[in-house]
């Protein structure tokens, strides 16, 4: 089995807030700069946490992209960006393919008495 070893997925987790925040107060500058739109207070706070959430909404899609892909790659499935070190066949053995199956329950009546 292949796996993935690019860390472009923690380059992502790690600046989408730092991006979020940054859009934030780019969009209060934009909203106060821009002639002729008079934006009051709450206006301005409901502008800069739209233009948050977006960035934290595209990030949070392209991770769950990400962890996809990496699990092709794991499957064999895709191909990695950048391959990693082959996991070894004991681990790969270990990793159970279908859920575990309990036996049922039986429930016997209470006594009569």
């Amino acid at each position: 089995m292949q796996t993935e070893a690019s860390m472009i997925g923690r380059f992502v987790a790690i600046f989408t807030p730092v991006f979020a925040v940054a859009a934030g107060w780019l969009a209060g500058v934009v909203a106060q700069a821009v002639p002729g739109a008079h934006l009051n207070q709450g206006q301005i706070v409901a502008f800069m946490t739209a233009a948050s959430v977006s960035v934290i909404t595209a990030g949070w899609k392209w991770l769950q992209g990400w962890q996809q892909h990496e699990a092709r790659v794991s499957q064999g499935l895709d191909v990695a960006c950048k391959p990693g070190p082959a996991a070894p066949a004991a681990a790969a053995a270990a990793v159970p393919v279908t859920p575990p199956v309990t036996p049922p329950v039986t429930v016997a009546a209470p006594a009569a008495g």
